[in-house]
């Protein structure tokens, strides 16, 4: 890793011109390029290339503030490398300043000058998510708190901790280097909800710490890194930290509505509540018009990318990815009053603690409205799974006539009353995902009963004409068991 964002800068200078004509002039180059002029000030200017093979919205800032011209070309979004179109947006930029500097005549400086000096901005009207320098200079500068990037590290850092922590092998001697022990995973705080909502709550906090694997903790905490340099150091540390503990919160939550017997983990909940947050800036009139287009096609194509995962995929935790973008979405909207450079201390005040309100009013409801049957649910399961193990010796019987015997008195006795408890589970509050495997679990049931009954009345007939229709319910059953293992 390079740095974060991929940017290029440079310097160059201008001493036969005043701040007002270098203004001016880089301007123009910028016209000439067909950029978008964003914001201009007396001491700088931001342009933003259009999205194509050649440059992807990157932004391009020029200082004029000291001695010498600052130039720097800076990746918007979530873009990892730049493949050199940072530098050779500078070298366009300067290729086209000389040639209008070379050529152009004073009459033509003073126009271009007076019809521009009036969207000449005061400094500091505008919010700029993209920063200006580089913050992450290589890998150990990842870790490394420093102004504007403190909480982001601690945070990245807390994640490492506790994923060496899970695949320590003194600790949880089955885990491995890469991927943690079950039994880790529960120890240490994976939210799981017949331990969540039955006396553990803080599960929803760990939770958002823990990772299966080392990619997953890789890209989540890049992800984390990404969103702390564009949101950190503008809503600095305090409110950093709740954003993301809230949106994790708000992805654990989510989680325990959908799954009943599903143990989730990982920080991708409050990843999305960090882009969701970012999302809801964007929506509005408070980042630099240029500057949100950008942002929004890039971060837009990250978001897409991810949630239409949900297609190919039922790996990921996708309830919690969406509870904690609609966390971040609804904490940015709350909050974005108090964002707003001409808001006063008592807008700030009154729209963090809004947030901070309405946040936890909703968490709170959802943590004690949340279906509550899974502990009577997975007495049911065990016991469905016992008849159908008894069912089973059918098949271990070494006679026809003890198989018969099996399949009448046993087998089809214990699959009527899987039926009957599937009656009675159908009755429970229970999450979405439950209500999935429990009705292709009474497909299961009932399939597996007409395997039965084909079986005995094969032996008790003494022909085969049930050949086709058991061959058609083993594959049948062989399709049901993988839907229930997704």
């Amino acid at each position: 890793m390079i740095g974060f964002p991929p940017r290029y800068s440079t310097y160059t200078t201008l001493s036969h011109r005043n701040t007002e004509e270098r203004l001016i002039l880089f301007w123009l180059a910028a016209e000439s390029l067909e950029w978008e002029v964003g914001t201009a000030t007396p001491d700088s200017l931001t342009a933003f290339t259009p999205f194509s093979l050649r440059s992807w919205n990157e932004q391009v800032s020029i200082d004029f503030s000291g001695d010498e011209i600052e130039l720097f070309s800076v990746s918007t979004g979530v873009q990892i490398l730049d493949f050199g179109r940072n530098r050779q947006n500078i070298i366009r930029l300067l290729r086209a300043l000389h040639t209008i500097d070379a050529a152009i005549s004073p009459e033509e400086l003073q126009s271009a000058t007076e019809d521009r000096r009036q969207f000449i901005r005061p400094e500091g009207e505008t919010v700029h998510l993209t920063r200006s320098r580089r913050v992450v200079n290589g890998f150990t500068q990842v870790f490394k708190p420093v102004k504007g990037y403190f909480v982001t590290p601690i945070l990245i850092v807390l994640n490492a901790l506790v994923f060496l922590i899970m695949t320590n092998k003194w600790l949880f001697p089955a885990s491995s280097g890469w991927t943690p022990a079950g039994d880790a995973l529960e120890t240490v705080g994976a939210n799981y909800k017949p331990l969540t909502l039955f006396g553990e709550p803080w599960r929803l906090i760990t939770s958002g710490f823990m990772h299966a694997n080392l990619f997953h903790l890789f890209f989540n905490m890049y992800a984390v890194m990404m969103c702390g340099i564009y949101l950190e150091p503008l809503l600095g540390r305090a409110r950093f930290a709740i954003v993301y503990l809230f949106c994790g919160i708000g992805g654990a939550l989510a989680s325990l509505w959908w799954y009943d017997i599903t143990p989730s983990l990982g920080a991708s909940a409050s990843v999305f509540g960090l882009f969701g947050f970012i999302l809801a800036l964007l929506f509005h009139q408070f980042i630099e018009p240029r500057e949100r287009k950008a942002l929004l096609v890039s971060i837009g194509i990250y978001l897409v990318m991810n949630l239409t995962s949900i297609f190919f995929s039922t790996n990921y935790d996708h309830a919690a990815h969406f509870g904690g973008l609609f966390s971040g979405l609804l904490l940015g909207l709350l909050w974005l009053p108090s964002l707003r450079p001409s808001a006063t201390p008592q807008q700030k005040t009154g729209s963090i603690a809004l947030g901070l309100i309405v946040s936890t009013g909703i968490f709170t409801a959802a943590f004690f409205l949340a279906p509550r049957d899974v502990k009577a649910y997975l007495a049911k399961r065990d016991q469905m799974d016992q008849n159908y193990l008894l069912a089973s010796g059918a098949y271990t019987a070494r006679t026809n006539e003890e198989r018969m015997k099996w399949l009448q008195n046993y087998a089809i006795y214990y699959m009527d009353e899987n039926l009957r408890i599937m009656d009675q589970v159908d009755s429970m509050r229970l999450a979405p995902d439950s209500k999935r495997q429990n009705r292709i679990l009474r497909k299961i049931y009932t399939t597996q009963r007409q395997l039965f009954d084909w079986n005995y009345k094969t032996l008790a007939e003494g022909k085969n004409p049930y050949d086709e229709q058991i061959i058609r319910a083993l594959h049948e059953l062989d399709k049901l068991q993988r839907q229930l293992d997704e």
